[in-house]
């Protein structure tokens, strides 16, 4: 079996296994960095260490926690059992209990964070946590560390008793992940600061020889500041509680957007509610929309789409249409094929706008709001700065809406939006809209495996 380690990878193991001047190590990492790759072999070498100790000496045992068991259990086996040959080594092993036995009494779990807490009272020799930043199910990450993980490597494996045992090192633990903001992971990072055992490194997408570098440069003008510094630059980015968290009035409010022309078509996002039918109004100019105009309150769809053709496709006053070549567009949510908003028994709200001679543009079933977000997140602003959503200062429904839409209980994880202020209901008509003209779509594979066995 060969191992092959590319530079950063080969840092944190020379820190661990060779050097060992700590004891703690964060590492924050871009995605396809390898991160799996160089877990599974620390855990492999700290099981190989154990297997040099007397069977009699407790608690040998490496634990690889991630967030689900599908998780540690899909991304984990594999690699452990077959790239690294552990099947080979052990007495007995088992992908669907995630657990794999040596001799002299040693092991190796993999241990889902939705069941962490199974782990209290037992020792760990090595623990490796993996994606500390999306561990929601269960306890806080920081209790868990605190009261549970911590204290099987503290009580166990103290420098002390690693010394009695003949060890070649105490307890340890990795940390391991891409960020998600200011959470218990990035508090981990600066924990160097304070405590000699601890050591934090950081490596972005140009330095993992497994990604494509041309392929990622792509990626700054689909995707938007924040998700691109979290993803590919390992940087931690706090979007806050705003939902559009790349909306800024200084840039994307302009009073020099040009009004419709004669032939332009026209195009609405709207969301269905009595007495609300919040409607934005836009030009599609290339990638572009550009709101130019926002209606709200009508009691009904049939009286909103009488406002919306009378406006836009007006007549003179012998019945002919003054601007003949134009179309109308709307973007409902996709729920209004099937309901109807106060209207007669047989009709929806797709069927009333289509019966005015309106186009509509949904989708068979609603995206996620975290898709739809995304999109909407992206058209504001991408990395590489690339603006592609306007408003006019006129639309102050939708102006106010993009920029106080909140996520309910403070937490963008749970992509619940907050709808205690009703302020959310332009806002919704956008993120359909942006979602079906241009939909956010994971890229095609940009990792490369590097690796010689």
């Amino acid at each position: 079996m060969a191992i092959d380690l590319h530079d950063g990878q080969s840092e944190v193991f020379e820190d661990l296994f060779i050097t060992k001047l700590h004891r703690y190590l964060a590492v924050v990492c871009s995605r396809g960095w390898g991160k799996s790759y160089l877990a599974s072999v620390c855990a492999t070498a700290a099981i190989f260490e154990l297997l040099e100790l007397d069977y009699d000496v407790p608690n040998k045992v490496v634990y690889i926690i991630a967030p689900t068991y599908d998780q540690v259990i899909d991304i984990y086996y594999p690699i452990l059992a077959y790239d690294l040959g552990l099947e080979d080594y052990a007495l007995d092993s088992s992908r669907y209990s995630g657990r794999f036995l040596f001799d002299n009494n040693v092991e190796l779990r993999l241990v889902s964070y939705e069941s962490v807490e199974r782990l209290r009272g037992k020792g760990a020799a090595f623990v490796i946590w993996d994606e500390i930043s999306s561990c929601k199910k269960g306890i806080d990450p920081l209790e868990a560390w605190q009261s549970v993980i911590q204290p099987c490597i503290a009580t166990r494996w103290s420098p002390k008793m690693a010394k009695r045992f003949g060890a070649k090192s105490p307890g340890r633990a990795l940390f391991i992940g891409t960020p998600k903001g200011y959470n218990f992971f990035a508090e981990a990072l600066s924990y160097e600061i304070e405590d000699d055992n601890w050591k934090s490194y950081h490596y972005d997408y140009k330095e993992s020889p497994y990604i494509d570098i041309e392929e990622i440069e792509k990626l700054k003008h689909t995707m938007d500041p924040i998700k691109f510094a979290s993803e590919y630059l390992a940087l931690i980015k706090e979007s806050g509680n705003n939902v559009f968290y790349c909306f800024d009035r200084s840039i994307h409010t302009r009073k020099d957007l040009d009004e419709f022309e004669d032939y332009e078509d026209v195009h609405f996002s709207v969301d269905f509610n009595v007495g609300i039918q919040a409607t934005g109004v836009f030009a599609l100019r290339g990638k572009q929309l550009h709101y130019l105009n926002e209606f709200k309150g009508s009691p009904d769809t049939e009286s909103l789409a009488i406002k919306l053709v009378e406006t836009y496709k007006p007549k003179d006053e012998y019945g002919i249409e003054i601007y003949p070549d134009r179309k109308l567009y709307c973007y409902p949510d996709p729920t209004g094929n099937s309901n109807k908003t106060s209207a007669p028994v047989g009709r929806t709200d797709f069927s009333i706008l289509r019966s005015y001679g309106i186009t509509v543009l949904a989708r068979k079933k609603s995206p996620s709001i975290a898709d739809s977000v995304n999109a909407v997140n992206k058209h504001l602003m991408t990395y590489a700065g690339d603006v592609n959503l306007y408003f006019h200062p006129r639309c102050h429904g939708l102006i106010n809406s993009v920029e106080r839409t909140k996520w309910v209980d403070n937490n963008p994880d749970l992509a619940v939006i907050d709808k205690k202020e009703s302020i959310e209901h332009f806002s919704d008509g956008v993120r359909y809209a942006v979602e079906y003209l241009f939909p956010v779509r994971e890229s095609s594979s940009m990792v490369k495996r590097g690796k010689n066995f």
